[in-house]
């Protein structure tokens, strides 16, 4: 992969809403009532590219099971946007390492992609991506993570690896597609951050 190559298609027009709508479930669970995009928190996420064993992966973490909107997924590293933050890279920075250990120093910046409503949780994310030059020595937090999924991009790649499955959501069963990779099912709107950056990806 072409870092530099990379750093510049993302300060070019994005693929934005499209690109994530091909892994998006067909029907997005909605918040609870009086909930929406006009009135969203704010949160960031890092999509952090690094070297391994002549490859380029990135991590995601496995949540833990609790009474929560996202509990036991899998996710990127990231969270809710702080006052003192001052910005959302520094919100992803700021995360990255409270979550996985990461530090905010050795991660290079490349940009950002198009945001994300997450109805569920009420929340718009920022994904912000960045590189580093080695493979990191992951400090997971156990009270945040119960496992730091480390993916190739190689296998992300495979267009074999999309696959889809049902759920129950109220009365009605959802089809909503996935990334079948690293023995995990990576769905909703991780998967849907996913999507444009590997057609971003694909470009280079």
């Amino acid at each position: 992969m072409d870092i530099e190559r990379l750093k510049q298609l993302l300060n070019t027009p994005l693929p934005g809403e499209k690109a994530q709508a091909i892994m998006a479930p067909e029907v997005r669970q909605p918040g609870p009532w009086g909930t929406g995009p006009e009135n969203a928190r704010f949160s960031s996420v890092l999509i952090l590219f690094y070297p391994q064993n002549g490859h380029w992966y990135l991590p995601l973490i496995q949540r833990p099971v609790y009474n929560g909107a996202h509990s036991g997924q899998i996710s990127f590293p990231g969270g809710k946007q702080e006052e003192q933050d001052a910005g959302f890279l520094d919100t992803a920075l700021r995360e990255t390492h409270e979550e996985i250990g990461v530090e905010p120093a050795r991660v290079n910046y490349l940009g950002a992609l198009t945001r994300l409503y997450i109805p569920k949780s009420n929340f718009f994310v920022f994904p912000q991506v960045g590189w580093m030059s080695e493979t990191p020595c992951f400090v997971p937090d156990p009270t945040e993570v119960d496992e730091v999924v480390e993916v190739s991009l190689d296998e992300l790649l495979d267009e074999s690896c999309v696959r889809a499955f049902t759920y129950k959501s109220g009365d009605i069963t959802v089809s909503a597609p996935y990334f079948g990779v690293s023995g995990k099912r990576i769905w909703g709107a991780t998967a849907m951050i996913l999507s444009e950056i590997l057609e971003i990806i694909r470009k280079l």
